[in-house]
Order: structure tokens, then sequence, then C-alpha cells
């Protein structure tokens, strides 16, 4: 994997796994920022519905504040983690790294560290569970069908990304490497 691969991997990792943090004034939430994303969508069609405008893009522009300030930080970890997993000069256990690192974010996945509060006590769950709850919210397999589309999106992204990489040639090394001879 080349640098550009390890650092979009690492990205989507974070972006579907990490607990982000939305804060509704006297709720707080934690679900990973793909949720936000999927709100910004959930709300477009209520944009377009008399009464609802101001509401829905103000809302659309709150989420959309979340998304960036996430995706800036998530950028910035995944940025120094791929500078640090290159300095790996073996192929296999570069690839070996950044596969620990997801299967890591994966794991976390499994932890009570999502979940929301504001008038009642903070409700811990893992991110199954959490998926649960949404789903009997907004309709059985909605959130499914967003987690799942995202998940295959940015899956065909990197898997397009890295095919292009390979297509132009050897990655190339950091540091000084002498020419043999």
């Amino acid at each position: 994997m080349n640098y550009r691969t390890i650092k979009w991997t690492i990205f989507t990792a974070l972006f579907l796994t990490a607990p982000a943090l939305l804060f509704l004034i006297q709720v707080v939430i934690f679900l990973p920022a793909i949720f936000f994303v999927a709100g910004i969508v959930y709300v477009i069609p209520k944009a377009f519905s008399p009464g609802h405008v101001g509401e829905s893009l103000a809302f659309m522009a709150f989420l959309g504040v979340h998304v960036l300030i996430f995706a800036g930080l998530y950028y910035l970890v995944s940025t120094l983690c791929a500078k640090v997993i290159t300095f790996i000069k073996e192929g296999l256990a570069r690839n070996c790294t950044v596969g620990a690192l997801c299967l890591g974010l994966a794991g976390v996945t499994q932890l009570p560290v999502y979940g929301s509060g504001g008038h009642s006590p903070m409700h811990w769950v893992t991110l199954p569970q959490a998926l649960t709850d949404l789903d009997k919210s907004y309709g059985a397999g909605t959130v499914w069908i967003v987690y799942g589309t995202a998940l295959l999106v940015f899956s065909g992204v990197l898997l397009l990304r890295h095919l292009r990489s390979h297509r132009s040639g050897p990655e190339p090394t950091t540091g000084s490497v002498r020419p043999p001879g």
C-alpha cells in the first residue's frame, strides 16, 4: 500500500467507526460521523416542503459543521498515521499494520462507547445496539441501508484508488535509497 491508500483507508475506518460527538444543546449523541452525513441526506427532502425550509437548512448546516470538524480531525489523524506507517519498508508488514489498525477500530464498535443522553442519563451501547435502536426509530432497515451504502461507497472508492495507484507504477519509497552498483 502506498501513502495515499493508507491515509484514505484509515480516514474511512475512522469515519465509519470512531464515536463522534454531536451536541444538540440539551442532548449529547456519540455516533460515527457517517451518521451526520446520513442526517443531512435524511433532511434534504424536508428542505423542499413548505414551512420546513428554514429549520431544515439550519439543521443541515448544523450537521455539516459537525461533519467538517470531524472530517478535518480524522484527516489529520489519518495523515499522521500514514506518515508513520510508510516508514515500514516491508510491504506485507505495512499492510498488516493497516489491517490491524482497521481491525482495532472495528473492535471499538463492540465497546459501549456510543449512545446519547440529555434529559435523562447517558445510555451507553455498542454500535450494533445503537444501530438497532436507530432502526426502530426510523423504520426497519433504514439505518442498515444508510450504513451499508456508506460502507460500500467508501470501499469502492478506496478500491478504485488502490487499483489506479498500482497501474501507475511502483510506489515511491521514503527516505534516500542508493541505486545498486
